[in-house]
């Protein structure tokens, strides 16, 4: 038995007519890709060509989504506990910028960086991305034809495209965009600049992402009493690691 949530990047995750569309990506060709909500094993499916799209009801607000990796004849197993003993839980980061905003000129650099969690420096360059490879404004099936705008453009969409090229090729032409591997809970400092051709950097945008999780389940559950006079049942069991007692 093997369940993972590292080489998996989810690329879109948009609405649908039934709920949530969630596109990924991932390195694990001979390993079925599931989808967990908050526990609940909602969908499973072998990837083609590296990618999987779900669509599942849409989660609320609360909910915690999780993509994992496993054995194909493991894929209707629900290994929610294990995945969060391993203590990712699937919290990912990601950050995402438009192109249509402001006129970037081709060799204009996007760059991501991220601080360990409860740092105070976004110090690790985690993605660096040109905005044009191919020329300015390229997107759509003819638009800027011969400089990288093949591809059919859409409006902050995250989708083939996005890793695809850089961005050229597929249904993303107009949005950068940076999923993190799945983290444990923190609060992790996050920096973003625009680097020119000419090696300027763009005031920094800066956050902190606050990554939370669902504590593990309590385990071993036992019967403890039982007083047939009141009806009084007693369940014994030991609890959650994450909780405080």
């Amino acid at each position: 038995m093997t369940c993972t949530t590292e080489g998996i990047t989810v690329v879109a995750a948009t609405a649908h007519d039934l709920g949530r569309r969630i596109v990924a990506r991932t390195v694990h060709a001979d390993k079925h890709l599931q989808c967990y909500v908050s526990g609940d094993l909602v969908a499973w499916a072998r990837p083609a060509g590296g990618a999987v799209t779900f669509v599942i009801a849409e989660p609320a607000p609360t909910d915690v989504v999780l993509l994992a990796a496993v054995d194909e004849a493991d894929a209707e197993t629900n290994f929610w506990r294990e995945l969060l003993a391993a203590a990712a839980a699937g919290n990912r980061i990601c950050v995402s910028t438009p192109r249509t905003i402001a006129p970037y000129a081709p060799g204009a650099v996007w760059k991501v960086y991220l601080g360990e969690a409860g740092g105070a420096v976004a110090d690790a360059l985690v993605r660096q991305q040109p905005f044009h490879p191919g020329g300015r404004r390229s997107g759509g099936w003819g638009s800027d034809w011969g400089r990288g705008g093949w591809g059919f453009g859409g409006a902050a969409s995250a989708g083939w495209g996005a890793y695809w090229g850089w961005g050229e090729w597929g249904f993303d032409c107009d949005a950068l965009q940076w999923t993190s591997e799945p983290l444990p809970p923190g609060d992790y400092p996050l920096r973003v600049v625009v680097e020119d051709a000419q090696g300027n950097e763009s005031e920094a945008w800066e956050s902190t992402a606050v990554l939370h999780t669902y504590p593990r389940p309590a385990s071993e559950p036992a019967v403890d009493s039982y007083d047939p006079q009141t009806d009084t049942l007693v369940i014994a069991f030991t609890g959650s690691e994450d909780i405080d007692p």
